[in-house]
């Protein structure tokens, strides 16, 4: 029997998993997203306590397929400014 996740009534709904020095260092995915378990230093300047919480953050790897596996898809040729010159380097002065 398949059920869809949004036909569960709430109380039967899969739980988040709480985020503490139990599970530090757990992974998670979440929105698509594999997110860790770690401690965060608290700031003033940023007003956040300091505790343990998901970084679900932007350098946080992907799960979801449509991502492509090669970050650099250009083939194209570089434009003369982004070339490379192919000539020897000059005598150094002595």
């Amino acid at each position: 029997m398949v059920l869809a996740a949004g036909l569960l009534p709430p109380s039967l709904a899969a739980e988040p998993i709480a985020c503490t020095a139990a599970t530090a260092g757990q992974l998670s995915v979440q929105a698509g997203t594999s997110c860790a378990c770690r401690y965060f230093r608290g700031g003033t300047m940023t007003d956040e306590p300091a505790g343990y919480r998901w970084d679900c953050g932007i350098l946080r790897p992907s799960m979801t397929p449509d991502v492509p596996v090669d970050l650099n898809r250009y083939d194209g040729p570089l434009p003369d400014a982004l070339s490379i010159e192919a000539s020897p380097p000059p005598e150094p002065i002595r």
